[in-house]
């Protein structure tokens, strides 16, 4: 008994550390600007304490939220990037949706975050 309840507990210990196959892509990737550099290190380097997770939309639509802490004009605000999900290893993604204090910013904005995690590099 047991052993059972061990390796119930080993599995159920390695499930839950085991990540999102999407999340991993998009941590693995590298955006134009700044090619050189993963998403995930240019993340670790930016935010304080980001978190990631998958998710599906109520269209079935999947997507990757990435939240965490960093700093706008001197101030620290709760950021949320949205990426969109990829399917496959080879398949493209893009940041769908980019929001500061739950406030929804602009494709330049957009622009100008991952400019300020590339210079971070």
């Amino acid at each position: 008994m047991k052993k059972i309840i061990l390796l119930l507990s080993t599995l159920f210990i390695l499930q839950a550390c085991s990540e999102d196959p999407t999340i991993q892509r998009i941590k693995d990737g590298t955006f134009n600007n700044c090619n050189k550099a993963t998403i995930e290190y240019l993340v670790d380097n930016f935010f304080n304490s980001p978190s990631w997770t998958a998710i599906v939309a109520s269209d079935g639509s999947r997507y990757v939220n990435l939240t965490g802490e960093m700093t706008y004009d001197d101030v620290p605000v709760d950021a949320l990037v949205q990426f969109t999900a990829p399917m496959n290893d080879n398949a493209s993604f893009e940041i769908n949706a980019f929001e500061m204090n739950d406030l929804p910013q602009n494709a330049f904005m957009v622009g100008a975050l991952v400019t300020a995690m590339c210079n971070e590099y």
